[in-house]
C-alpha cells in the first residue's frame, strides 16, 4: 500500500495518540505499511519493534493494518483445526465495525462480535504468519512480535471499555487492551466490560473479583456484574460462592453483597438459577422470567425470595467514551494516591447559637469557621469540600458546601443497594458519640483484622458491636428528588438505617452547576445519644468522607478524606478501624 519508506526522527507510538493525519495515525501507518509492503529498513524495523514494545494504542494499530493488508492480498481462507473458513475481507469488516455501526480498533471484541459461537480469534496468529512469512519477514523475529503484542496463550477476553477503572491492591489503571487468561481480575473501583472471545460481554461493578474460566464459564467472588449474550449463543454459566445462573441467551444481572447473599435479576432470555447448599441435600433450580428478580441467602437451603426488579440497578453497557479516570494525587507513596493526604487532625463542633433552620442557605453558620480541602491542591481542581459541624441539646448539625462537577446525580436504590450508595456520591462522617470510650475511638472491621491475620478477641468483638460507633451518608437521590439520609450503626456494618424518622436534610445545587450546599440536623436520639448527647468539653471522634460520581450517578470516581487521626497508617480505610477518625472537639 506504501510506495516510501517513513521519515525518520519521530517516534511512532506518538502518533497512536496524537492527530498527525485524518485519523491520528500518520506516521505510524505509513511505518507499519512500509513493513507489510517489504519496504522497511534495519532502522525502521527497530523502530516498529519499539513502538510495539511500548504503546499498546500501536499494537491495537498494527492489529488493524494487519487484516486490512490481509484482505487487499486476498490471503485466501484461514482455517484453524475444523473452525470454518472466514474470508479475511470479513475479518476487516469486522475488525472496523463497532457496536453500533462505526469504526473501532480491531480486538478481541470485534472480532468476537463478528464470529459469535466461533474461535475465529484463533485464527489471527496463522493469518498473521502468513502475512509476514509471505512478506520476507524474517522467521526468528516472529516470536519478539507476538510477545510485544502481548498476546497470551491462554488469552479468554480483553478488556474493551473502562470507566474510572483500577486494580484492586495497586490502584493502577484498568486499560482498554488487557488480555485476560484464566485467572482473577481484582477491580478496586470503577466499572470494566469485559469482552469475551465467543462474543459474550460481562460488565463488572467494583469492588469486584472475576475470572473468566472459559468462554462459557466465569466465576463471581463479589461484586456486581452483568452478563450480556450475543444472539445465537446458547450456554453461559456464572457461578458465585452461593448461586450458579446458567443462561440460554440474553442478559442478567448480578449483586453479592458482604454477606454473600446474592441477587440475580433477569432482562432477558432464559435465566435458571440454582442456590449452591451447604448440606448434600441440593437445591432446585429457579428459573428467573424477564423483569423480575431474585434474592438467594448465603445458606443455600433456604428457598430464595423475590426482590423488586429495578430497570437501572445494574450498569448494563459503558459509553465508548473514555471517563476522566482516577484522578488521583501524585505521591510517591502508593497508599497517599489511595487515600490522599488528610491534613487536618481535628473539627470543632461548637455550640448553635440559635435556632437553625435546615434550608441550605447556611445564614447560621460562620463563614469562617469552615475547614476547606481540595481533593488536588491546584486552583483548577474541581472537586473540594468546605465543612462545618454544630449542635444543641436536641441535634447535630452538619453543613458543607462542595465543588462537583457532576453534582447531586445520585441513582443508587437505597432500598436495594443501601450498601453501595457511596457510589454514586455523596457526603460520609464517621463518628462516635460514645462519651465514656472518648478518643481515640477503638473498634475494628473484621476486614481489617483478617487481612492482618488477626485473631478477633472477645474484647475486638465487643468494641466492633459497640452501636455509638457509625457512619452517616447524606446525599440527594436524583430519581426521586429526595434528600436522603442512611446510619450504619456498629463498625461491623451489619445495621443500616435509611431515612431515619426526625432528621431533616437539604441540598442546594450552586447557580453555576459545579456544585451544591448541603445541611443535616439529626437529633441525637437518632444517633443513639439522646439520653447522653455531647457536652462542652467533650473529645470524641469524627472523620470526614466526600465521594464524587461520574455524570451517570452509578461510577464512584474518587474521594477527599480528611479529619483523620496522624498517628494512624494512611494505608487504612475509615471503615476498618475507628482510631483512624480525628478529633471532634466540641466546644
Amino acid at each position: 500500500m506504501s510506495d516510501t519508506t517513513p521519515d525518520s526522527g519521530r517516534h511512532p507510538a506518538d502518533d497512536a495518540s496524537s492527530g498527525s493525519s485524518a485519523d491520528g495515525h500518520g506516521y505510524l501507518d505509513s511505518l507499519i505499511n512500509a513493513h507489510f509492503d517489504g519496504l522497511f529498513t534495519d532502522e525502521s524495523l527497530a523502530e516498529f519493534e519499539a513502538a510495539m514494545q511500548e504503546s499498546a494504542a500501536a499494537r491495537r494499530r498494527f492489529w488493524e493494518l494487519a487484516v486490512v493488508h490481509a484482505a487487499s492480498r486476498d490471503a485466501s481462507r484461514l482455517v484453524w483445526g475444523d473452525v470454518a473458513r472466514i474470508p479475511a475481507a470479513d475479518c476487516a469488516a469486522a475488525a472496523t465495525a463497532g457496536p453500533d455501526g462505526g469504526s473501532r480498533g480491531f480486538g478481541l471484541a470485534g472480532l468476537g462480535r463478528f464470529a459469535a459461537g466461533v474461535v475465529a480469534w484463533l485464527a489471527v496468529p496463522v493469518m498473521m504468519v502468513a502475512l509476514l512469512g509471505g512478506l520476507g519477514w524474517h522467521f526468528g523475529r516472529w516470536p519478539a512480535l507476538v510477545a510485544a503484542l502481548g498476546i497470551p496463550d491462554s488469552a479468554v477476553a480483553e478488556i474493551s471499555r473502562v470507566r474510572y477503572a483500577s486494580e484492586a491492591g495497586t490502584n493502577a489503571a484498568l486499560t482498554v487492551g488487557r488480555w485476560i487468561g484464566r485467572q482473577r481480575l481484582a477491580i478496586g473501583s470503577g466499572v470494566v466490560e469485559i469482552a469475551v472471545r465467543n462474543g459474550a460481554a460481562i460488565v463488572v461493578e467494583g469492588p469486584a473479583e472475576l475470572e473468566v474460566a472459559s468462554e462459557t464459564l466465569a466465576f463471581l467472588s463479589h461484586g456486581t456484574a452483568v452478563v450480556r449474550l450475543p444472539p445465537g449463543l446458547r450456554g453461559f454459566v456464572l457461578e458465585t460462592p452461593t448461586v450458579t445462573i446458567d443462561a440460554r441467551g440474553g442478559e442478567f444481572g448480578v449483586r453479592i453483597d458482604s454477606t454473600l447473599k446474592t441477587d440475580v435479576q433477569a432482562y432477558s432470555g432464559d435465566v435458571v438459577a440454582t442456590g449452591v447448599a451447604t448440606t448434600g441435600s441440593g437445591c432446585f433450580p429457579r428459573a428467573i422470567a424477564p423483569c423480575t428478580a431474585l434474592r438467594f441467602g448465603s445458606a443455600g437451603e433456604s428457598e430464595p425470595a423475590a426482590v423488586a426488579f429495578d430497570e437501572g440497578r445494574f450498569i448494563r453497557r459503558l459509553s465508548p467514551e473514555p471517563g476522566r479516570g482516577m484522578q488521583v494525587e501524585r505521591h510517591d507513596k502508593p497508599t497517599d494516591a489511595l487515600f490522599g493526604t488528610p491534613t487536618i487532625a481535628a473539627i470543632d463542633v461548637t455550640r448553635a447559637p440559635g435556632p437553625v433552620v435546615v434550608d441550605g442557605r447556611l445564614d447560621e453558620w460562620n463563614p469562617e469557621a469552615f475547614f476547606r480541602r481540595r481533593r488536588q491542591e491546584e486552583p483548577a481542581d474541581e472537586d473540594w469540600i468546605e465543612g462545618r459541624m454544630m449542635y444543641d441539646d436536641r441535634n447535630l448539625y452538619i453543613a458543607a458546601r462542595v465543588g462537583d462537577p457532576a453534582p447531586m446525580r445520585n441513582c443508587v436504590n437505597p432500598d436495594l443497594d443501601p450498601l453501595l450508595i457511596w457510589h454514586g456520591g455523596g457526603l460520609q462522617l464517621f463518628l462516635s458519640v460514645d462519651r465514656g470510650m472518648g478518643w481515640p475511638a477503638e473498634g475494628d472491621h473484621p476486614n481489617y483484622l483478617r487481612d492482618r491475620r488477626l485473631a478477633a478477641r472477645l474484647a475486638d468483638v465487643q468494641k466492633a458491636e459497640n452501636p455509638k460507633l457509625m457512619s452517616l451518608l447524606m446525599w440527594h437521590h436524583a430519581p426521586s428528588g429526595k434528600n436522603r439520609l442512611s446510619i450504619t450503626r456498629r463498625i461491623t456494618g451489619d445495621e443500616t438505617v435509611v431515612d431515619p424518622e426526625g432528621a431533616k436534610g437539604m441540598f442546594v445545587q450552586a447557580a453555576d452547576g459545579k456544585g451544591y450546599t448541603l445541611e443535616y440536623a439529626i437529633p441525637w436520639k437518632v444517633l443513639g445519644a439522646g439520653d447522653d448527647p455531647p457536652r462542652r468539653g467533650d473529645t470524641l471522634a469524627a472523620a470526614w468522607e466526600l465521594h464524587l460520581s461520574d455524570e451517570t450517578g452509578r461510577v464512584w470516581r474518587n474521594q477527599i478524606i480528611d479529619i483523620r487521626n496522624p498517628a494512624e497508617p494512611r494505608g487504612i480505610f475509615l471503615y476498618e478501624r475507628a482510631s483512624t477518625w480525628g478529633r471532634a472537639e466540641y466546644r
